[in-house]
């Protein structure tokens, strides 16, 4: 017997280790950090959380290590009450590990490696989405190529709406977006699939027509401060940013999936869907932190 959700999420679960920084030091140089983090992290896990705290059921998919950090990550997925049964443990690798660092101007940039995160079989998410329920199935690109098209094939057997946050933009594959329903790309990402390079709001237009020339129906540019365009069923709609004081970017991507996931699998509006979502990321983007920093539903009324 199946149990029911609101969203599903294949992704990364790895650990983040955050260091906020003046500034971005020069090659070769060290610098001191003004403060160091370890946090669970990961798009998948992010995408959950968020997800999870703005009302919805969710499931987990993915892979951690059999390791400490794996159960830290576990403890705070179960915490956040995102259900972690169908998560494998894998004996082989290492739960996956991220170094993020912040400046002053809330921009990061991230190195790691992925550990686990590239061990989630065909099998694996056979064998979980047997069991499951849900109107919308949310992924990114973080996880093997293998676990992807094999998610995105049962979730279109199952008649799921897929969500695809096409991240990060190296890993990207044209195959996946004949499966997608919506695709939700930032400036890098966009160019990445489409080669159009993202400077305004017609770039973006012309980029998202682009990529629903590729299968999607829908496709979300995300362009920061400057808003999104969104072309949805041969309609353009043109999304202003919320204005907040931004003191940490990472995550607000993962806020907005995880957000216009749970708000569209409860109300099947689109549009409101992506505002929802728009605002989330906003609120997130105001605050420092990880997944203690995300949105809960009672905020977001």
């Amino acid at each position: 017997m199946s149990t029911k959700y609101d969203v599903v999420v294949l992704g990364s679960m790895h650990l983040d280790i955050k260091a906020f920084t003046a500034t971005y030091p020069k090659h070769g140089d060290t610098a001191t950090a003004k403060s160091i983090t370890m946090i669970p992290g990961g798009k998948g896990a992010n995408q959950a959380v968020a997800a999870a705290k703005l009302g919805g059921k969710v499931a987990m998919l993915g892979s951690v290590g059999n390791d400490g950090a794996g159960k830290q990550i576990l403890d705070d997925l179960d915490s956040w009450n995102v259900d972690t049964r169908f998560v494998r443990r894998s004996e082989d690798l290492g739960t996956g590990t991220f170094i993020v660092e912040i400046d002053d101007s809330s921009e990061n940039t991230m190195v790691g490696t992925m550990g686990a995160d590239n061990s989630t079989t065909e099998q694996d998410i056979k064998t979980a989405m047997s069991q499951i329920d849900a109107p919308v199935l949310d992924l990114q690109l973080e996880t093997c190529k293998e676990s992807i098209m094999t998610a995105l094939e049962e979730g279109r057997k199952k008649g799921m709406y897929i969500i695809l946050d096409p991240a990060p933009a190296d890993n990207y594959f044209r195959e996946a977006m004949r499966y997608a329903d919506c695709v939700t790309p930032n400036q890098q990402e966009t160019e990445r699939i489409t080669g159009i390079k993202v400077n305004n709001r017609v770039d973006a237009l012309n980029a998202a027509k682009a990529i629903v020339e590729l299968g999607p129906k829908t496709a979300i540019v995300k362009m920061g401060d400057a808003g999104s365009v969104v072309y949805h069923e041969g309609q353009v709609y043109e999304i202003d940013a919320v204005k907040v004081n931004a003191v940490d970017s990472v995550c607000a991507g993962d806020v907005f999936a995880g957000a216009l996931a749970v708000h569209y699998s409860q109300h099947k509006d689109f549009l409101a869907a992506v505002n929802f979502a728009n605002r989330a990321a906003a609120l997130k983007v105001s605050r420092v932190g990880n997944h203690f920093a995300f949105p809960t539903s009672d905020e977001m009324r």
